[in-house]
């Protein structure tokens, strides 16, 4: 029979009837599968659950178990402190026990011992190792001359050592009040006489130093060390003066400031210029360096004892030749000087001061002449007690001092000179051997003045330094020289023994003004004189006459003076 479409048809649907069918019995027998794997499942995890409960009471009763072991060792330690305890409170029980038993003893021996006492008779001597003796301070006394802040001191260092209560310190500072500081207690009410505040303010207003701070800030700046005052006692000065004048001030600060003003006090230069090249901190330091300096300086000095040598050779009496007629013509040259009508520092008006003195002293030493040869204008005055002649001389710088008066007055020794020369007018030098501190003496007054030690033949020499410093003022008309409120006469010693002598006019003669001319003098009394005019055409009119300088013939009755 033909194989037709509708035929093709059915054969695919049954064939896929079948095909479904047999699927759907596979479906079946694994769904039977899959329920047999979870009902297998299901007795796993019973298994596992009662596995896990087992394990867990296990777990549960070890816990237990070793919680009960713990509590009762708890117990059994806390059942043995207490029982210490127990044991320590009988222990303290019985210490307290035994130290009131000491203590009633010793009550009972104390009790004894006041009765001892009690029965003992009043004469009964004290033994003297049981006695004690406050330290007891006599009272101050204020008279208002003492400065109050170290009275105030004094009085509470007293008051502390004595023991004083307020009231106590109230009654002694006002029984310690004398002359006007007890008359501050006149301003003062009656019921604040025992306030020990009100009374110190009163007398601290009344002579504290606290309004005399800008005084002693003055002082402090404008000190400087006296001559114969020492450097410790210019230190204790200089600190006294700043602990009132910057009380305030921190002490660093205030140390380093006084070691600034301490430097500035020393009267020595080079004493003072080596303290302040050491840039001292503080007052101490200062204080140690610059006594260390003088002591070094003082050892360092030694006597010098120069022998001159004599050679005798040509070149050296050539030299000596030399300077003799060199020395010879400047003489000449200076009289026809004084001859002529040219003006010249040694002509100045009457009693002005000359003009050279106005100057500064040029740098270096410098002098004149090293022989004075006696030519010049002397005073009689002393050094250091020492009686001496004293050149003028307004040509030098310094003022010297012959080597044989320096060996006697080794204690007024500043220092020696390091190699310092001496410098003429001819060109000479000479060395200068010491420095001195002297005390000059010129008229009726003394002046403390630095002086240099060297080779020269007059024992002094009086340089511009010297006039200058304590404002002199040379007169040559009267040939003196005077300062404040005195004059001093000068004279010439032309020979050894000088005598003052009057020279009068051997005729009457008219000299008009604005002239010179050369008189013919005779001395008033024979012998050594001293240049001067006493008679002149007018008693009004009495200035303007200078005598000159002239070499004269002394043997002659009569002599050439120029007026």
């Amino acid at each position: 029979m033909p194989w037709t479409r509708t035929m093709d048809e059915k054969f695919e649907m049954l064939v896929m009837m079948n095909e479904m069918k047999t699927g759907q019995e596979k479906m079946e027998a694994g769904q039977e599968r899959m329920e047999q794997v979870q009902e297998e499942m299901k007795d796993i995890i019973r298994a596992g659950k009662e596995e896990m409960r087992a394990h867990v009471e296990r777990q549960v009763e070890g816990i237990k178990d070793h919680v009960d072991g713990c509590t009762g060792r708890m117990e059994e330690e806390v059942q043995g402190v207490k029982g210490k305890i127990e044991e320590v409170k009988g222990e303290v029980h019985m210490k307290i026990e035994e130290v009131k038993s000491e203590v009633q003893e010793k009550m009972s021996d104390l009790d004894r011992r006041l009765s001892d006492l009690e029965t003992r008779p009043n004469n009964f001597p004290t033994n003297p190792e049981f006695m004690y003796f406050r330290p007891t301070v006599k009272p101050l006394a204020f008279d208002w001359l003492t400065s109050w802040t170290v009275f105030k001191t004094q009085f509470n260092v007293v008051s502390s050592t004595n023991g004083w209560t307020d009231f106590v310190k109230v009654s002694q500072l006002v029984a310690s009040l004398r002359g006007p500081a007890a008359e501050v207690l006149q301003g003062i009410p009656a019921d604040k006489l025992i306030d020990l505040t009100k009374i110190e303010k009163a007398l601290e207003s009344r002579f504290g130093d606290g309004h005399l701070t800008q005084f002693y800030r003055t002082e402090l700046k404008t000190r400087r060390q006296k001559p114969e005052e020492s450097l410790q006692v210019l230190v204790a000065d200089v600190e006294r003066l700043m602990s009132l004048a910057d009380a305030e001030c921190p002490l660093d600060v205030r140390e380093s400031l006084a070691a600034q003003y301490f430097v500035d006090a020393i009267r020595d230069e080079d004493t003072q210029r080596s303290t302040r090249l050491m840039d001292a901190k503080d007052l101490k330091s200062a204080l140690a360096y610059s006594m260390k300096y003088e002591a070094a300086r003082t050892e360092s000095k030694t006597s010098r004892h120069v022998r001159s040598l004599e050679i005798e050779d040509n070149t050296s009496k050539e030299r000596n030749d030399k300077f003799e007629s060199l020395y010879n013509r400047l003489e000449k040259l200076f009289n026809s000087s004084v001859a002529g009508k040219r003006k010249t520092n040694l002509r100045p008006s009457c009693g002005r001061r000359l003009p050279f003195l106005n100057k500064a002293p040029e740098k270096g030493l410098k002098v004149s002449t090293l022989c004075g040869k006696k030519n010049g204008l002397y005073l009689e005055g002393s050094i250091c007690g020492i009686p001496c002649s004293m050149l003028v001389d307004t040509g030098a710088n310094v003022t010297l001092l012959r080597t044989d008066l320096d060996k006697k007055l080794k204690e007024q020794l500043i220092y020696t000179a390091p190699n310092i020369s001496l410098h003429t007018a001819t060109g000479e030098k000479e060395e200068i051997h010491d420095k001195l501190n002297a005390s000059i003496e010129c008229g009726s007054r003394k002046f403390q003045h630095g002086i240099y030690v060297a080779d020269i033949t007059d024992p002094c020499i009086l340089g511009l330094d010297f006039l200058q410093k304590f404002n002199f003022t040379v007169d040559l008309e009267k040939n003196e020289i005077r300062t404040v409120g005195e004059k001093i006469s000068l004279f010439s010693a032309s020979l050894q023994h000088s005598k003052l002598c009057f020279v009068l006019a051997k005729e009457r003669t008219i000299i008009p003004a604005r002239s010179e001319c050369l008189i013919q003098g005779v001395p008033k009394i024979p012998g050594q004189f001293k240049y001067a005019v006493t008679d002149f055409p007018s008693q009004v009119s009495q200035k303007g006459v200078l005598v000159a300088a002239t070499l004269v013939d002394l043997k002659r009755e009569a002599r050439g003076y120029e007026v």
